[in-house]
């Protein structure tokens, strides 16, 4: 079990990134779709969505925070706490775990992030239509699809983060002649290592996360205007994106944009995380 502390620290970073960068994640969904590609748009429409994002994104992370570091806890003791089988195991289960409440948060967000002009597009209301249109199945609609992308850039991220905390701790100690304790990492050396692991799993997933968006989307009136065959499967919204970008516009189709959300976003979560609870040697992982 997690404790207090643990719970904490996932509550903090999640609701805190996802409402200081949200305008820049509508300003993403809107290029990924291909819905609007200016970054100017009405003042209220940056934060549509941002209710349900604050709201579940909280117990989404704390699910996936608190199941990657008790995996991380249980499988260290089999394959040894430095094993890149111990990251990548504890990535797969944190991403199986999360991903129920993910889902449907990405659904409602972008829905109400893609309409547009004036007036309050609500939660409710959004959730109502979803249901109304496609049943509690739309609600889910991208599942797969988000757990083929999320796996391998969740196990990319833990891989390239523990490994780069490992690197500084061990750099601290060299220059210290030994006497920097691993709980001695700073603000400045945990963003790093959540900005180096954010650029190498947000690039080379971006290609699926535009398929993933734009699968969860097809059923919304502003694609179904601009390509009504999206909702008929996933092979037809990956040739439709190529079709559209190009296989190079394809792969980096919003990237530019992907990472100035996925940066800040990534860095001030987990320093919010490891500054309240960090995750050490010697503290059973923070659990």
């Amino acid at each position: 079990m997690a404790d207090l502390g643990t719970v904490t620290a996932a509550v903090a970073g999640a609701v805190g990134s996802s409402v200081v960068f949200h305008p820049l994640d509508t300003i993403l969904t809107l290029r990924q779709t291909s819905v609007n590609n200016k970054f100017i748009i009405p003042f209220s429409q940056y934060w549509r969505g941002v209710s349900v994002s604050a709201l579940l994104s909280a117990p989404a992370f704390t699910v996936y925070l608190v199941s990657y570091r008790q995996a991380k806890k249980e499988f260290s003791a089999q394959y040894g706490k430095d094993s890149a089988i111990t990251y990548t195991l504890s990535g797969i289960l944190a991403e199986l775990t999360s991903s129920v409440l993910w889902t449907p948060m990405e659904v409602i967000k972008g829905r109400m992030q893609l309409v547009t002009g004036p007036g309050i597009v609500s939660t409710r209301q959004t959730i109502v239509q979803i249901h109304k249109e496609e049943k509690i199945k739309g609600f889910f609609r991208g599942y797969w699809m988000s757990l083929a992308m999320y796996t391998p850039t969740t196990i990319c991220y833990w891989y390239a983060y523990e490994n780069m905390k490992k690197y500084m701790r061990k750099r601290s100690n060299f220059e210290s002649g030994g006497s920097t304790s691993s709980q001695d990492l700073s603000t400045l050396q945990y963003a790093a290592a959540s900005s180096f692991a954010t650029f190498a799993s947000e690039t080379i997933s971006n290609f699926l996360d535009v398929v993933k968006t734009r699968q969860q989307l097809a059923f919304s009136a502003e694609i179904k205007a601009l390509r009504p065959d999206d909702s008929n499967s996933l092979i037809l919204v990956a040739k439709n994106l190529i079709k559209e970008a190009g296989v190079l516009g394809a792969l980096t189709k919003g990237l530019h944009l992907r990472l100035l959300y996925a940066l800040p976003t990534g860095v001030l979560s987990m320093v919010i995380v490891e500054s309240i609870k960090p995750d050490i040697d010697g503290d059973e992982y923070g659990l």
